[in-house]
């Protein structure tokens, strides 16, 4: 019994001694990569440019998106209908995973696999500005001149001029005078 019980015991270790793999394979194909990322850099080297474009476009954009005179048209399209089921303007277009804080934290720990005092870094998500994790979807948001608040998670265009359809399409925002006070009253709260 002492025999089949000892038996049992050196297969465990074994097994356990066994079930630590190396993942040899990854670091080989990380070293192949790697090489030729090397010799493409030296026989294809990017090319030296004075200007960039894609800056241009993007300055541009920064600029514009925060320009609080430009009003935005945003189309809304339900997904296989060519005309949008309406529009709005907006003052900016965001997504509703935006963050004013950063979405991810470094953590330092002394790592407990090792026997020495060795430190170890990771990245964990940061919780929102609310205290919640995770993401909001994919919505996207913004605000009317009259400052009320749309958000939907539909196809859509923006432009910074109407733009025409095959067929008229309806402003999705039409308030009245009651609306636009109890709207300032709530604004007025948040500006606070």
């Amino acid at each position: 019994m002492k025999n089949l019980i000892l038996a049992i015991i050196t297969v465990f270790t074994l097994f356990a001694c066994d079930s630590k793999v190396e993942n040899k394979t990854a670091l080989k194909e990380q070293r192949e990569t790697e090489i030729n990322q090397e010799n493409l850099l030296k026989v294809q080297p990017p090319p030296k440019i004075s200007w960039s474009l894609e800056r241009d476009n993007l300055i541009k954009r920064f600029k514009l998106q925060n320009d609080r005179s430009v009003m935005f048209y945003m189309y809304i399209f339900i997904e296989g209908v060519a005309d949008p089921i309406g529009y709005y303007q907006v003052n900016k277009v965001s997504s509703v995973n935006s963050q004013l804080t950063n979405p991810e934290q470094i953590v330092t720990y002394n790592d407990p696999n090792t026997s020495s005092d060795k430190w170890s870094h990771e990245v964990l998500p940061s919780p929102a500005e609310d205290g919640s994790y995770g993401t909001n979807g994919d919505g996207v948001f913004g605000f009317t001149p009259e400052d009320i608040y749309i958000e939907h998670n539909m196809k859509y265009v923006v432009s910074t001029v109407p733009l025409s359809f095959t067929k008229p399409v309806n402003r999705l925002t039409v308030i009245t005078a009651k609306d636009i006070e109890d709207i300032k009253k709530i604004m007025d709260k948040i500006k606070k």
